[in-house]
């Protein structure tokens, strides 16, 4: 069946109505196909004035996923052929990315309140969404990341302003090992602030049908108490924070000392293992990207960050690793990637710094930075 989005409403008591959305690509964990980015753009301009409309619920179809990716399938066969269609390659990336990062924007800078709420994978482009909701919600089986070193990218969907509101370190973690996280990780780092059982969501839709809402005085408090009163009331022990302190300590110093001492850490745990394999197995182009994006711009204005990260985006499709990670993890399944350097040593700064540099018409067919700043 083909991807899209379920659009629908939530009739409540006094005639206002909750627009919902629902993802629906089960078979592809809901990933973000150019079809669904554009439905959830289109419908929540439409609804941002339309009166009747007082809140939006994000969900998803499945029981695997609420979104594991964006589905890039797409992208990588046009990058495939860039040697011979090369503006055909910077035109799939830009259309993509300009409307995804867009769709992102707006949701966190919507006018009325959004409710996301997560389940199963939650990774990627399925982030991007739900980070910028106002009511963020992760089920008990949410299994959250930030996987894109492996696909020779690097955390991207607004992750520059939201990974950078974390501590330092545990940011750099999340971002160079690509390290799955449980829901109790989530709520503890402030990425989602419910936790909620399976059977939640029903209750939440009831809850959201009767309540009068045109006569709330505050609707953002309304709809926290509402969670509140579904919240989850005890959560088993995180993934990650157990680990709190000797992140701190391994992730302290340059790259190539970040890099050496959570390879060398010997810790007899399985999640642990994991990310230091997913680490090892990155592109070193995007493990050195993710390491200055989470060092040198924490102060950037979420528009800024956007930009920049188009920038970044087209960058590695056009220049960098992106297509080779694609092809290894998802397109051959090889798990075998031929990166453009061999360690994180060998990134040459002015390499690293023509990445962050601003594109200009001169370099591409297409003035790529323009698109980012007028689309946003």
């Amino acid at each position: 069946m083909p991807s899209k989005v379920n659009v629908s409403q939530i009739e409540c008591a006094d005639g206002s109505a909750i627009g919902v959305l629902e993802l629906d690509n089960p078979a592809a964990l809901n990933a973000l196909s150019y079809v669904m980015i554009e439905q959830l753009y289109n419908q929540l301009v439409e609804w941002q004035s339309n009166d009747s409309i007082v809140a939006v619920f994000l969900h998803a179809q499945g029981e695997k996923a609420f979104c594991a990716g964006g589905d890039i399938q797409a992208i990588y066969r046009a990058l495939e052929n860039k040697e011979q269609d090369f503006d055909s390659a910077v035109d799939a990336m830009k259309t993509f990315f300009d409307l995804e990062y867009r769709c992102d924007h707006l949701i966190h800078t919507y006018p009325k309140p959004i409710i996301a709420w997560g389940h199963g994978y939650l990774m990627g482009g399925g982030v991007g969404l739900f980070m910028g909701a106002s009511h963020r919600v992760s089920e008990t089986t949410t299994r959250f990341a930030m996987p894109e070193i492996k696909i020779g990218l690097y955390p991207d969907v607004g992750a520059t302003y939201f990974l950078n509101q974390l501590p330092k370190h545990l940011a750099l973690f999340l971002g160079l090992t690509a390290c799955q996280i449980n829901a109790t990780d989530m709520k503890a780092l402030g990425l989602s602030r419910w936790v909620a059982p399976p059977e939640g969501k029903q209750q939440l839709i009831e809850h959201l049908s009767n309540v009068n809402w045109l006569s709330q005085p505050n609707i953002h408090d309304k709809l926290s108490s509402i969670l509140n009163a579904i919240e989850a009331k005890e959560l088993g022990e995180g993934l990650l924070m157990p680990h709190a302190e000797l992140i701190e300590q391994l992730c302290t110093g340059d790259l190539p000392t970040v890099v050496e001492a959570i390879s060398s850490v010997d810790v007899d745990d399985k999640w642990f293992i994991s990310a230091q394999k997913a680490m090892h197995y990155g592109s070193p182009l995007s493990l050195n990207i993710t390491y200055q994006q989470l060092t040198q711009y924490q102060k950037l204005s979420l528009k800024a960050c956007f930009d920049m990260e188009f920038n970044l985006t087209l960058r590695c499709g056009l220049e960098g690793d992106f297509r080779e990670g694609v092809r290894a993890l998802i397109i051959d399944k090889t798990n075998q990637p031929t990166w453009q350097y061999r360690t994180v040593s060998d990134v040459t700064p002015q390499a690293l710094e023509r990445f962050f540099a601003p594109i200009d018409s001169t370099e591409y067919p297409l003035t790529a930075s323009s698109v980012a700043t007028e689309a946003l």
